[in-house]
């Protein structure tokens, strides 16, 4: 975009043109000698020849379009760009997933593991400015991946998630501490941890409530979803013969699912509590702290202003400079004014 930071100057160039009409209107004039622009009195024209009368044509007009060009310089001419800059205060998040055997029980459909991979999907597409980590506890934690926007990578790693890869057990208290840890040196006003369960704490070396008060020391935000039913589950169990050979059981087991730990850890730092009795509810209970955990965008549009004042000053220069080489070399010898 272009415009003039100050177009009130363009009356200047009124003055070159009330010259050049008036001698396009009169046919002879004794003063042409002291109205030419930037001419001495060797090098005006004063010859009466038709060669001196274009002469005479040519130079004023190069001088004419010179002054034009120094009044668009006087008036600045500005070329203006404008983008739009995005601000966010950003949210740093990890997700914690129970990966222990029990996450293979079909009351979620098609089990709860599917489910809970399907909504983390979901939870990460939706994301467009937020760094997310992913940490996975069976009776162990593991870090799947730091915080970062490659949202591709985090994908790649919710899609390598297999059971029973770790340690038998629910280790809560575990993987809290874990994503405490990746969340400690973040510099992002909110941070958050997603702990998605389907169990009681059963093992480990730290409690979970010892790890909520770490996180609450942090200023770390837990949301806790509880997920399954409360009552007894179906959960394939894969037994091995002496040839190591692979077949699959289906028990019954009771769900161990502990209500009351996920709400006193998310009332502690300040979160909320969930329960998922199915995959519907696992993901309106993901679209709900998608929609609470929001980062803030300010889009301001930003303006860069660059002088364009060199094309139109280096015209003026150099026609000047080609009507003084004129003067002083082919129209040297005029003696007399041309008339126009």
């Amino acid at each position: 975009m272009w415009h003039l930071a100050d177009p009130k100057a363009l009356w200047l160039g009124l003055i070159p043109l009330a010259l050049a009409f008036y001698f396009l209107t009169k046919q002879r004039s004794a003063k042409l000698k002291t109205l030419l622009p930037l001419s001495g009195p060797r090098s005006l024209l004063q010859a009466q020849s038709r060669r001196a009368k274009w002469a005479f044509r040519i130079l004023f007009a190069l001088s004419l379009i010179a002054f034009l060009n120094l009044v668009l310089v006087i008036a600045r001419p500005i070329r203006s760009e404008f983008w739009k800059h995005k601000q966010s205060d950003g949210i740093d998040i990890v997700i914690l997933l129970d990966v222990s055997e029990s996450m293979d029980a079909t009351d979620l459909l098609p089990t709860r593991i599917l489910s809970a991979k399907q909504v983390i999907r979901d939870f990460i597409h939706k994301r467009t400015e937020d760094r997310i980590g992913f940490v996975i506890f069976g009776g162990e934690a593991v870090m799947k991946s730091p915080l970062t926007r490659d949202y591709d990578f985090l994908l790649s790693q919710v899609e390598d998630i297999k059971l029973r890869e770790l340690k038998q057990g629910t280790a809560i208290g575990m993987g809290l501490a874990n994503a405490v840890s990746r969340l400690r040196h973040s510099t992002a006003k909110s941070r958050v941890i997603i702990l998605l369960t389907d169990g009681d704490s059963n093992v480990g070396a730290i409690n979970p409530i010892t790890a909520t008060h770490l996180a609450k020391q942090e200023g770390i935000r837990i949301y806790s979803i509880g997920i399954g039913r409360s009552d007894r589950v179906v959960v394939p169990i894969y037994a091995y013969d002496m040839m190591g050979n692979k077949s699959q059981l289906i028990a019954q087991v009771p769900s161990y699912l502990n209500p009351e730990l996920l709400k006193e850890i998310s009332r502690l730092t300040g979160g909320k509590a969930y329960m998922a009795r199915d995959s519907g509810m696992l993901g309106r209970i993901l679209h709900e702290i998608d929609s609470l955990e929001k980062s803030k965008i300010k889009v301001s549009t930003v303006e860069k202003r660059t002088e364009e004042f060199h094309f139109p000053a280096g015209v003026a220069i150099a026609l000047l400079a080609l009507v003084y080489f004129l003067e002083e070399t082919r129209y040297r010898k005029a003696r007399r004014v041309a008339p126009v």
